[in-house]
């Protein structure tokens, strides 16, 4: 089989400088190893798959389930809470929107809407992006955000359109909200 590095080696072995010039001094070329045969597969624990992260959010909405993802895009469904975080810095904002997602994760709320503002403004004829819209994504990566939100998309003109974005809780499992000392026991 011929490689890449044969082919372009044949094809400029007769390749003469231009008048004038020095030939440049070639670079030593790293043979990549080659496997010794098939790969055997790894032994893996089950707690070492249970632990993969989730994948990192993005402003889409394959998170959504289709009758929600519908429902928000034509502006019929209305958010549960909603937090505006016009004015404040990015630290505050960023407590804000950790202590927000706290209390609707308690409410056991399923959709809410944080409004961060487009930020868009002209400095010397140039348009400027929001830091804190900016950040807000990253922020609900974060870890301990991660493990509370489902899914993250722009909100509709309705509700703040470019400047807010509606964010999906994960549902509490059942398990999580039963107590064994309230069973009954028999």
């Amino acid at each position: 089989m011929v490689k890449d590095v044969d082919l372009f080696a044949a094809a400029m072995g007769d390749v003469k400088p231009l008048a004038g010039r020095q030939r440049a001094a070639a670079k030593a070329v790293i043979p990549r190893p080659t496997a010794e045969g098939p790969l055997k597969p790894q032994k893996r624990s089950l707690a070492a798959l249970a632990m993969t992260p989730p994948p990192e959010l993005t402003l889409d909405d394959h998170n959504f389930d289709r009758d929600t993802a519908r429902a928000l895009g034509r502006g019929k469904l209305v958010p549960q809470a909603s937090l505006d975080l016009h004015g404040m810095t990015l630290a505050a904002a960023e407590r804000a929107v950790a202590n927000f997602l706290d209390a609707a994760v308690a409410q056991d709320l399923r959709i809410i809407l944080i409004v961060t503002g487009k930020g868009a403004r002209l400095q010397g004829g140039r348009v400027l992006g929001g830091r804190i819209r900016a950040e807000f994504v990253g922020w609900l990566n974060r870890a301990d955000n991660r493990s509370r939100v489902r899914g993250v998309r722009r909100a509709h003109p309705r509700h703040g359109g470019g400047g807010a974005f509606y964010v999906l809780l994960r549902r509490r499992s059942s398990a999580s909200s039963r107590s064994l000392r309230a069973t009954p026991q028999r």
